[in-house]
C-alpha cells in the first residue's frame, strides 16, 4: 500500500487522493501525518508537503489543499512536456499535481464573484483554461498518465488498473415534435400565425402532418434507434418536462404522445430528466418534473441534465442530490465545446463551501451541438473537424467521449441537413474507435 506524508489533514487531498488513486489508478494508499512512521516506512511513499526527508518520492504542495476558505488564487502556468500545467515547481514531476487537479475539478473558480452570460451562467471565456488556451485538452487526463508512468518508474511493483476508451452518446429532448403533440388551442395558434406572416410553405407541411400524410420532420427517433441498436452504442435521452415558460417551449408532459415516446425511448435507451431553465433558481421544479418522468416510466430516475446547461456551483448540484439524483451531465460549456473541468472522465462533485465529497457523480460533456450551430463558431465541416479532434484528445487517454444533440438539429428539415450529416459521420469515426 503506498503511504502518503502530508503535514496535516485535509479533505481536499482526500478527495483529489481518491480521484486520482483510487479511481484512477486503482491504488490503495493512507496517509499520515507522522513524519517518523513515513520515514520508517519499507515500502512504496510519498512525501506530498515542503518538508523534505530522504529516501522518498517528493512533491513539492501548493498551499490550495491545505486552506479551509475560498478566495482568488494567483496560479501559474507552466510547460511538462508540451502540456500546460499548474502550480509549476522545481520538484522531479515539475507542478504540484493534486492542486492543479482539485483547482479544474472542483471547479474552484466558479465560486468566486464573476460576471454571468445574458442566461446567469459561468462564461467559458472566464475560465482559466480559455484564457490560457487548453480548454480543447482533456489536461487532468494527461497529467494522470503522465504521473502513472513516473510513478510506475518509481515504484515498478505498483499495479495500475487499464482504462478503456469509452462514448455516450446523448440527446436533449427539448420539443419533441415540430408540428405534432400540440393541443388545439396551440395548433390553431401557429396556423393563423403562419397565416399572418404569408408563410404558407409552412402552414402546407404543418397540415401535411396533422392529416397524417407525413411524418413529423423532428421524428427521428425511430432512425435513432436503429443507429444505437445496431452499433450497440450507449445512449441517454434527457426529456424536458416543464410547464411551459418563456425559455421552455416542451410539449406538454400530459400529452400522450409525450408519454408514448418516452416510454419508446425507454425500451431501447437510457433516459433522464431535463430540468428547466428556471429550476436553478426554483430547485422544487427539479422534484416535480423528475416526478412527472418516473410517473410515466413507473420507475426512478437518477440521471439529469441541465436544460441550457445552466447551473450555480454548489446550489444546483445540492438541489439535485436533495431530488435523488446521483448522475449529472450538464459539466460542459454552452458557449465552447472542450473540458469544463478539465477531464473526460466522471468524477465525484465536491463541495467547497461545506468542503466535503459528495455522492453527486459528475460526467462531463466533450461538446455540444448547439455551440457550433447557434454561436456560429464554424460550418459543418470545420465543426465536424473539431468534434473529431476532441474525439482523439479523448481517446488518447482513454477516457469518456460525451456529445450533445437535440433532435431538430439531426432532422431532415432543410436547414439542418447539413447537421444531420455531421452527426452520421460523427458516429461514423466513433464506431470505428469503439471496435
Amino acid at each position: 500500500m503506498l503511504l502518503i506524508y502530508l503535514p496535516k489533514f485535509s479533505s481536499r487531498c482526500n478527495y483529489v487522493f481518491d480521484f486520482i488513486f483510487k479511481e484512477e489508478l486503482g491504488i490503495d494508499y493512507r496517509t499520515t501525518s507522522d513524519a517518523i512512521e513515513f520515514q520508517n516506512y519499507s515500502a512504496e511513499k510519498l512525501n506530498y508537503s515542503n518538508s523534505i526527508f530522504s529516501n522518498e518520492w517528493f512533491i513539492k504542495a501548493a498551499s490550495l489543499l491545505f486552506e479551509n476558505e475560498i478566495k482568488k488564487q494567483e496560479i501559474k502556468i507552466g510547460n511538462k512536456n508540451g502540456t500546460p500545467v499548474l502550480f509549476p515547481n522545481e520538484d522531479v514531476l515539475g507542478f504540484d499535481i493534486f492542486a492543479a487537479v482539485f483547482y479544474l475539478v472542483s471547479r474552484y473558480e466558479e465560486y468566486l464573484p464573476f460576471v454571468p452570460d445574458e442566461y446567469g451562467r459561468y462564461r467559458a471565456a472566464n475560465s482559466f483554461a480559455s484564457q490560457n488556451d487548453f480548454l480543447h485538452l482533456p489536461v487532468v487526463n494527461i497529467w494522470i498518465n503522465l504521473f502513472k508512468n513516473m510513478l510506475q518508474g518509481k515504484f515498478p511493483s505498483i499495479k495500475i488498473k487499464p482504462h478503456v476508451f469509452n462514448a455516450i452518446v446523448t440527446y436533449d429532448i427539448d420539443v419533441a415534435y415540430k408540428y405534432s403533440g400540440r393541443n388545439l388551442g396551440r395548433t390553431t395558434g401557429a396556423i393563423f400565425k403562419d397565416i399572418l406572416a404569408l408563410n404558407f410553405k409552412e402552414l402546407n407541411a404543418r397540415i401535411e402532418v396533422l392529416l397524417k400524410r407525413k411524418n413529423d420532420p423532428w421524428d427521428v427517433y425511430e432512425d435513432l434507434e436503429k443507429i444505437i441498436l445496431e452499433n450497440k452504442l450507449q445512449s441517454i435521452f434527457f426529456f424536458l418536462l416543464s410547464d411551459k415558460s418563456r425559455h421552455d417551449r416542451n410539449l406538454s408532459y400530459q400529452n400522450n404522445a409525450i408519454k408514448k415516446l418516452v416510454n419508446k425511448i425507454e425500451r431501447f435507451s437510457e433516459i433522464g430528466i431535463h430540468p428547466s431553465f428556471y429550476s436553478t433558481d426554483q430547485p422544487e421544479k427539479i422534484v416535480i418534473e423528475k416526478e412527472r418522468l418516473e410517473k410515466i416510466v413507473s420507475k426512478k430516475i437518477y440521471k439529469s441534465r441541465q436544460h441550457y446547461l445552466r447551473f450555480i456551483l454548489p446550489d444546483t448540484y445540492n438541489s439535485l442530490l436533495a431530488a435523488g439524483i446521483t448522475e449529472d451531465y450538464s459539466m460542459g460549456f454552452a458557449g465552447m465545446p472542450g473540458f469544463r473541468a478539465g477531464t473526460c472522465k466522471p468524477f465525484y462533485f465536491y463541495d467547497l463551501k461545506s468542503e466535503k465529497r459528495t455522492p453527486l457523480k459528475v460526467f462531463p460533456v466533450t461538446f455540444m451541438e448547439g455551440t457550433f450551430i447557434e454561436k456560429s463558431i464554424l460550418n459543418p465541416e470545420e465543426s465536424l473537424e473539431k468534434m473529431l479532434s476532441l474525439l482523439d484528445e479523448v481517446k488518447k487517454v482513454e477516457g469518456n467521449f460525451i456529445s450533445i444533440w437535440h433532435n431538430h438539429t439531426i432532422s431532415k428539415t432543410p436547414e439542418y441537413t447539413l447537421w444531420k450529416n455531421v452527426h452520421e459521420k460523427m458516429i461514423e469515426k466513433l464506431c470505428e474507435l469503439l471496435r
